[in-house]
């Protein structure tokens, strides 16, 4: 990837949402997509939580990190702060949306335990920091990083539902062909990186 700056922020976006998709191109995020991906609807709600929290979380672990941590040459403390501070985010805002928006609390509350174990949350906070991205460049990548993550989960959700009504292989199983479907899914990304290359 180019340094930093030299990145515009359209292109930075369209890198971590296709290109380098955090859960086809690292595999972070690997375990929600295989189990929560059997329905469209969680699969939906799974994905906008893990964009809103991807979000919060890479914004103030790249503030802790910058304001904190690498002033005081402390950064060996990184992986130890980040897993704190995303557990801790994701416990107010389960407690905040209890207390003040119980109705959405009800769709996304069951999510925001799974999504503190989430892989794909600390990796995204790690790039942006081992990257040396700015505030806004940290945002504009956990957005399309999120989103990302998003987008293959419900497609791989909404192919599901047309799988489960044809016989699956038994020696393949659901991961299985959940597996191949992913495969499918980061080839089709890559042919749109490849078509979107010249434009970008």
């Amino acid at each position: 990837m180019e340094p930093a700056l030299q990145i515009p922020l359209l292109t930075l976006f369209f890198t971590a949402a296709v290109s380098e998709n955090v859960a086809l191109y690292y595999f972070l995020g690997i375990c929600p997509l295989i189990s929560i991906s059997a329905d469209l609807k969680a699969s939906f709600n799974m994905g906008l939580t893990v964009s809103m929290v991807m979000l919060i979380t890479t914004a103030a672990n790249w503030a802790v990190y910058n304001l904190l941590l690498r002033p005081l040459a402390l950064e060996y403390l990184q992986l130890l702060f980040f897993v704190s501070i995303i557990a801790a985010v994701v416990q107010l805002l389960e407690q905040f949306l209890d207390r003040f928006f119980p109705s959405i609390y009800e769709v996304f509350g069951i999510f925001l335990p799974l999504i503190t174990v989430n892989c794909a949350i600390l990796g995204v906070a790690m790039f942006a920091v081992l990257r040396e991205y700015s505030l806004v460049q940290s945002l504009v990548f956990a957005a399309g990083s999120g989103i990302g993550w998003w987008l293959v989960i419900c497609i791989i959700a909404s192919v599901r539902r047309r799988i489960d009504l044809t016989a699956v292989p038994v020696h393949l199983g659901k991961t299985g062909i959940t597996m191949l479907i992913a495969a499918v899914i980061a080839l089709a990304f890559s042919g749109i990186t490849e078509l979107m290359s010249g434009g970008l």
